[in-house]
């Protein structure tokens, strides 16, 4: 009997870094009987940059705007990887078009003001900001439309792992997430709108602490949904925001890119309405590649994620040639030495889980993502309370009345039970 061949039909918004990453994803998907992934079209402002990017990965058509893109591809998964400013309007543009699964990738938006040119306090922007983002999650409602928010951080392995530990622990009266403390920095994006506020929309806190906030925030989701059948939120906000390379000597930053518009360094702490505590770093000032990592404290154990670097493969070379262009490990600055590679980076990083999910959520009409706009919509408040109190001496900033909303209803919510395993089982 021939089997049945099921389409699903692809684009990206976006050639660069992220664009290039989704599609590389999707061509390493764990198979699905009968299931084919087309990649069937890729939108820039730049015409030329998409007709590259579609002819590098097999992309069926180039576009030079978005909404023409989703009319004539009419796609099932919507990947909206292109830079922070124009991630509003595509959401709005794909629930229109009734996209299946919109991927949105991190941050959510930035502040209304910064294309027009304004300035506002921190406090401003925030609430302007939130009131964006309301009436974007409202569009993705109202369409009957899936939102997956990209944070990887909330699809390594790791997480995985670790919400088998929450459920088996709960089993046993324990299962309570205490301390969550991560890191993502690496020596500066050469993104060239990354030193723009205007569209990049702030800098290490706004889009580095964001990826280590993201699973902070979804643990404690699952925790309490598991526990109590509704997510725990966070309830406060205390922030640094700095630019420590801007006003140090010429020759100290060498081996970074010094930002001149938004922050290289900052620390954001939370603590959630159950009196628990976040603490993530996001910093431009790591001299030797990516530094990704994530620790939890909990009343059963501790579990410590180091996603990048890690040791599990050590490599020594003498002479950097013998490398070639290999990217060994992200952001890199050279192979020279003693380094840790990272093969299958992509799937370290849990970008391949991530597409994976938004293949799953638009094959079955009752699935919804783990990362969804509950956690867009609390990043999201946690990020711009965070330049609030930067602002403010670091004094804590009270975000309940963002964690009161419950972004995207009741179906949105994540479910554990779709998370899948990573770990086996004794006597299997």
């Amino acid at each position: 009997m021939e089997e049945k061949q099921h389409t699903l039909k692809i684009t990206i918004s976006g050639t660069g870094f992220a664009g290039d990453f989704v599609a590389r994803c999707f061509g390493l998907l764990p198979h699905r009987n009968g299931l084919n992934i087309c990649l069937a079209g890729v939108n820039s402002g730049h015409l030329g940059n998409a007709q590259v990017f579609a002819k590098k990965h097999g992309v069926g058509e180039a576009f030079d705007s978005h909404r023409e893109m989703l009319d004539s591809v009419k796609p099932d998964i919507d990947c909206i990887a292109c830079a922070n400013y124009a991630h509003a309007q595509y959401v709005k543009e794909a629930a229109e078009a009734g996209v299946k699964v919109i991927v949105l990738e991190k941050p959510p938006l930035i502040w209304p003001g910064y294309p027009e040119g304004r300035e506002a306090s921190a406090a401003i922007r925030k609430t302007e900001s939130m009131a964006a983002l309301k009436e974007v999650l409202n569009a993705v409602t109202a369409s009957g439309t899936k939102l997956l928010y990209a944070e990887n951080f909330v699809y390594v392995d790791g997480m995985k792992a670790l919400v088998e530990l929450i459920r088996e622990a709960q089993a046993i009266g324990k299962g309570k997430v205490l301390l969550q403390q991560g890191v993502c920095a690496h020596q500066g994006s050469h993104a060239p709108d990354y030193d723009t506020p205007a569209k990049s929309g702030g800098g290490s806190l706004f889009n580095k602490a964001c990826h280590p906030l993201g699973s902070a925030l979804y643990l404690k989701q699952i925790e309490g949904m598991l526990r109590e059948g509704k997510p725990i939120r966070p309830a406060r906000v205390s922030a640094v925001a700095l630019q420590v390379l801007k006003g140090q000597p010429e020759a100290t930053g060498e081996h970074f890119r010094v930002m001149q518009n938004v922050d290289d360094f900052a620390r954001i702490t939370v603590v959630f309405e159950d009196d628990t505590v976040a603490e993530v770093h996001g910093y431009d000032l790591s001299i030797s590649g990516i530094k990704n990592s994530f620790s939890v404290i909990a009343d059963f154990g501790q579990y410590d994620m180091r996603i990048n670097p890690n040791n599990e493969n050590e490599l020594f070379l003498p002479d950097a040639r013998a490398a070639g262009n290999l990217l060994l490990r992200e952001k890199l600055p050279t192979p020279q030495g003693t380094s840790f590679p990272s093969p299958q980076q992509f799937h370290a990083h849990g970008y391949v889980n991530e597409m994976d999910d938004a293949v799953a959520c638009a094959l079955d009409t009752k699935r919804y993502p783990q990362s969804g706009p509950l956690l867009a919509w609390d990043t999201m408040a946690i990020l711009m309370a965070g330049y609030e109190s930067a602002e403010n001496a670091s004094a804590f900033v009270d975000i309940t009345e963002y964690s009161g909303v419950n972004a995207g209803g009741d179906t949105a919510l994540p479910d554990p039970r779709h998370f899948g395993a990573v770990l086996g089982r004794g006597g299997q």
